[in-house]
């Protein structure tokens, strides 16, 4: 492997983004913790795994959420998430990002 990533895991990360801003709109405005967003794409028949820390902070660095008690590098279950404006916006349509399926 030369360490590139490959058009399916491009199309993957994408949609678990876009996945991830659905679930919190259900939540909204209300912040809601890590766990509770892994057992709510679980249901959805979304397998979660390590990718989960990287996809929230993806969203985070695009100011679609904002996360409180995250550590520098690690996202823990208890920490809270909440979608932000910015994020409604995304997936209302009203702003398109090429790197979140919606």
């Amino acid at each position: 492997m030369d360490g590139r990533i490959t058009p399916v895991q491009v199309m993957k990360n994408k949609r678990l983004r876009g996945q991830v801003l659905r679930t919190l709109s259900l939540f909204y405005p209300t912040a809601v913790d890590v766990g509770t967003i892994k057992s709510a794409l679980l249901t959805r028949g979304i397998t979660v795994s390590a990718e989960t820390a990287t996809v929230l902070h993806y969203l985070a660095d695009k100011e679609y959420i904002r996360i409180t008690e995250a550590k520098i590098t690690e996202i823990e279950d208890g920490d809270l998430v909440e979608l932000t404006a910015k994020g409604v916006d995304l997936i209302e349509g009203t702003v398109n990002d090429a790197g979140v399926d919606m």
